[in-house]
């Protein structure tokens, strides 16, 4: 499953609209593995017929996925340990060029997450007073995994609601939610997606009360799994 983050940055507000959305980022979710390499390449696409300037900006995040989430930005040169490199790039017109993302950190007790975000740079506007610009940036997920990952998701069902709970130390990703309907097989809805990293919990209202089935993904690849 590809799933691109992307985000809006209003520029400028007017009487009439344009939009910059000429770029393409060909990764939503870079992940390292234990024992993995340690660089890895997204491309950034440009598909205008302008050049395209770039920002790259690189969010630590803490407590990921709970009620206290933080995304901090780096800014001393003693707490990197992932960087993207270079922070600014100029893609032209048709264009492609390769953002490098590099894990600083070999042995990791703990998982790590970041996102990076990949930004234009808006030009100014020769008439101010005119136009709306409005900026379509991506989001790009970095995971570094712990040295020694394990997953324990675990599932109780109350009528119709089912909670989740990840108690390993590694994220695990459930998609492709179904669930039918006890008196009619063929009436089916899909339900929501979400990605539990470790220690979080996850509760969800549903529609019947019936069996649920998710794609569970994690360290050691995706397997379909029915709850009860």
């Amino acid at each position: 499953m590809r799933m691109f983050q992307r985000f809006l940055c209003v520029a400028l507000l007017s009487t009439s609209a344009s939009a910059l959305a000429d770029m393409y980022v060909d990764r939503s979710i870079v992940i390292f593995e234990p024992g993995g390499q340690s660089r890895q390449d997204v491309k950034v696409t440009n598909t205008g017929d302008d050049t395209l300037y770039v920002k790259i900006d690189v969010l630590r995040v803490e407590n990921p996925g709970s009620d206290i989430e933080k995304r901090v930005k780096i800014t001393d040169p003693n707490d990197l340990k992932l960087v993207a490199t270079p922070s600014k790039m100029a893609i032209p017109a048709g264009g492609q060029k390769l953002e490098r993302i590099v894990n600083l950190q070999a042995k990791n007790a703990t998982e790590r997450v970041y996102r990076i975000n990949v930004t234009p740079i808006v030009p100014p506007l020769q008439d101010k007073t005119s136009q709306l610009r409005i900026v379509v940036a991506y989001q790009i997920l970095a995971i570094v995994q712990p040295d020694d990952p394990h997953s324990r998701l675990v599932a109780q069902r109350d009528g119709k609601k089912i909670s989740f709970s990840n108690s390993g130390n590694t994220n695990i990703l459930l998609s492709e939610g179904k669930q039918c309907s006890p008196t009619d097989k063929q009436e089916c809805q899909d339900l929501a997606s979400r990605r539990l990293y470790a220690g979080n919990s996850w509760q969800l209202d549903l529609p019947y009360d019936a069996p649920v089935t998710f794609s569970v993904r994690s360290f050691d690849g995706v397997k379909t799994q029915v709850f009860p």
